[in-house]
């Protein structure tokens, strides 16, 4: 199981993970937070962009499934009022947790991508 870490606001760092066994445990200790994970990936999904708010909500979803055997996790809102506001880490995990590669001149958020056709097709 992969693990990443977050950064708090006091500098103390939190466990994240969407492997299948944490979202398979959160979805059996947490079903209401296991299928707001499933409404934000049908949004990653179909190609849609997710704005901060959902970004950060996903990192929150990847820390109670790293955490789904603690009774002490922070709810929703203690945890973004928490969470470090550096957008570069914050995407950074976010790309991280869903297996995605950083670009090796610095962070580019899944907004920011080109849509539309295939580049480089002949």
């Amino acid at each position: 199981m992969a693990i990443y870490k977050i950064t708090m606001e006091d500098g103390t760092q939190e466990n994240v993970t969407l492997s299948m066994g944490a979202l398979a445990e959160l979805s059996r200790r947490q079903p209401e937070i296991y299928q707001r994970y499933r409404s934000l990936y049908k949004i990653l999904g179909t190609g849609q962009d997710v704005d901060e708010l959902e970004m950060a909500e996903l990192i929150y979803i990847a820390y109670r499934a790293a955490n789904s055997g603690r009774d002490d996790c922070m709810d929703l809102n203690t945890f973004l009022n928490t969470m470090t506001d550096n957008r570069e880490e914050i995407g950074k995990v976010f790309m991280q947790i869903f297996g995605m590669q950083e670009k090796k001149q610095g962070f580019v958020p899944p907004s920011a991508r080109p849509r539309g056709k295939k580049r480089g097709r002949r």
